[in-house]
């Protein structure tokens, strides 16, 4: 045990252990002066560290877990066991972060914690923001004791984590897992919100928030909260499609909340079990992608292969690269959005899917190319060039690749201006090609209404002229 309690920066037995925000322990005096960490560009001690920005000061604590450990002799089991404990979950820590102020939490049970408190449970001092919780990297000494201690003490640690869990519901995004949940909370809303789609949602009244508290579901593998929404419909809403969301930061306003998600995968309610006009209690169904409209027909959740294709596209450009892989896709942003190349030079065994998504990534790209004029009818196109674009990808995130059939899929029907009644439609499609093929109808009568407005704006002009 001793040897995995070693400084980041010097490699020698820790000595005043304090973790930084990017996840590295380090002797007190392995780090810099009060007055550099200070500074508005720091250059963090550990080498393997490739966090642009850390959250300091003015004060350093020390880091109470691993100090408690340090301090045991000859630790038992009981003993790393009480060191180990999550203080907001009352079970064994699972992906443990630490705060600025040296006490370490699951991540899901501070991330919880964050919604209805701002300050820490253990000594009171402010917590970060939620934002910065849910992008914050896992304590890697932690980590790396608790795998040490579960191969020699498996028994005693799943019984504690069993007397104790916490009383949230999970879920999964993996398709060889569970696919059907009972008593699910979702949230119903005006309109239809789409896989991929960037949502902010407020929530004033104190029921709505007493729900919303309820309704949230742990995801382990996006080490996130996520929960049901759905459109809000006068009909049964038994058979009807909604959306799991993952939720990606959270603002406290006097007693309101903001919340923002993102979509991820969608459901199909089974059996209705409550209903008001605001909430639903049901029983669903995850709806995943079919593997054969995935690149490679890997496991890999959709989001996860745009987030690959940005990935892959930045190196070819010579753009910065994500901080980390436990960065969200939605939150990779680049300082000069551009269009993606054409397919990679490496073999690629295109789909049906993929076809028809390459006819849209083509719709796209005509459009961001489209140069504007100072001419009357040609500035109207130039209103849809390479400003649209920028501005479209600063919202929704950056284009997919064209042959990412499903995350194309997804991104122009949240992009492209259609009603809510048709993305709908899109949502309870079952076939990736179906859905496709809706999108390219939209696109076909977007043309035929830019060119009844282009005949329409010609005449006029040719009137004014006479």
């Amino acid at each position: 045990m001793s040897l995995l309690l070693n400084c980041s920066v010097c490699q020698h037995q820790l000595v005043d252990p304090v973790t930084l925000s990017c996840g590295f322990t380090v002797c007190l005096n392995c780090l810099p002066t009060q007055e550099e960490f200070q500074r508005s560009i720091f250059v963090c001690p550990v080498k393997q560290c490739n966090k642009e920005t850390h959250l300091f000061g003015p004060n350093l604590y020390l880091d109470n877990c691993i100090s408690q450990i340090i301090k045991l002799e000859h630790p038992d089991a009981q003993q790393i066991t009480e060191s180990l404990q999550c203080s907001i979950g009352n079970h064994l820590l699972q992906h443990p972060i630490t705060s600025h102020c040296g006490h370490s939490f699951c991540k899901l049970c501070v991330l919880q914690y964050k919604i209805s408190n701002d300050s820490c449970k253990k000594c009171q001092k402010r917590l970060p923001s939620y934002q910065f919780i849910q992008h914050q990297p896992p304590n890697f000494i932690l980590q790396q004791v608790l795998l040490a201690y579960s191969q020699y003490e498996a028994p005693q640690m799943d019984n504690v984590s069993a007397a104790n869990h916490i009383s949230n519901m999970s879920v999964s995004f993996d398709p060889s897992s569970n696919t059907s949940y009972q008593a699910i909370p979702i949230l119903l809303t005006d309109f239809a919100v789409l896989p991929s789609q960037k949502l902010r949602i407020p929530i004033y009244s104190e029921p709505h928030r007493t729900f919303f508290i309820n309704s949230l579901l742990n995801c382990k593998e996006l080490q996130s909260l996520c929960f049901a929404i759905m459109s809000r419909d006068k009909a049964n809403h038994k058979g009807r499609f909604g959306i799991m969301v993952k939720i990606s930061s959270v603002e406290q306003r006097f007693k309101d909340l903001v919340v923002d998600v993102v979509g991820l995968d969608r459901f199909q309610v089974t059996s209705v079990l409550k209903e008001t006009d605001d909430f639903l209690q049901a029983d669903l169904e995850m709806k995943f992608e079919d593997e054969q409209g995935l690149l490679s027909g890997s496991n890999t959740h959709w989001i996860d292969h745009r987030q690959q294709a940005m990935v892959k596209q930045l190196s070819k450009n010579g753009g910065s690269l994500p901080p980390s892989p436990d960065s969200p896709m939605e939150d990779v942003v680049t300082t000069t959005p551009s269009l993606p190349s054409s397919p990679p030079a490496e073999p690629v065994i295109y789909t049906p899917a993929m076809k028809l998504s390459n006819r849209i990534h083509d719709f796209i790209s005509d459009l961001a190319h489209s140069t504007p004029s100072t001419s009357f009818c040609s500035a109207i196109e130039g209103l849809l060039g390479p400003v649209w674009l920028e501005s479209v990808q600063g919202l929704h995130g950056t284009l997919p690749a064209a042959e990412n059939a499903v995350a194309m899929c997804w991104w122009a029907a949240v992009v492209l201006p259609v009603s809510n009644a048709d993305r709908y439609h899109l949502l309870a499609t079952e076939s990736l090609e179906d859905r496709l093929d809706i999108i390219l109808s939209w696109i076909d009568d977007l043309k035929s209404q830019w060119g009844n407005c282009r005949k329409t704006a010609l005449n006029s002009a040719a009137k004014v002229g006479q």
